[in-house]
């Protein structure tokens, strides 16, 4: 949850009744954040993957590197596209089932390792290590399909 909350929403925490739903509402929040963070680096991913494609196809139109990078960039739009069309922060179960503030906390956690790995996989695409890609997008995709 963010430290700093505005007047009202500190009042809201202050109402009986009012207070867990209102947790529960900062805590969605920021998983909508951090997922959106993780769909960015990966979109920033694709961004340098597509560059090096491009610089690779103008000096080497044949080369096999180029299917490689193709696939990955596939691989990662398919991850972008399945984050993004997933509802976040435990609504798509919280219709059904109660949902109590430490598994929305949970869910965050799991954000913050997707986080950490997509960054991972933004350093890998700038270093020209693409071989290290594939492993982390399958991580990432393991821990996204955990949380759901």
């Amino acid at each position: 949850m963010p430290k700093e909350l505005t007047p009202i929403e500190q009042l809201q925490l202050l109402l009986p009744g009012y207070r867990g739903y209102k947790a529960k509402d900062l805590i969605r929040q920021d998983d909508f954040l951090v997922r959106r963070a993780v769909v960015d680096r990966l979109e920033q991913t694709i961004r340098i993957i597509s560059e090096k494609e491009s610089f690779l196809a103008s000096v080497d139109p044949f080369s096999p590197q180029l299917k490689v990078m193709e696939f990955l960039i596939s691989k990662i739009r398919e991850l972008i596209a399945d984050i993004m069309s997933s509802q976040g922060g435990g609504a798509d179960i919280y219709a059904r089932w109660k949902v109590n503030t430490e598994e929305l906390d949970q869910i965050v956690a799991h954000d913050s390792q997707m986080i950490n790995i997509a960054s991972q996989v933004v350093e890998l695409a700038k270093n020209e290590k693409l071989e290290g890609i594939l492993p982390l997008l399958n991580e990432l995709r393991n821990i996204f399909y955990d949380i759901l």
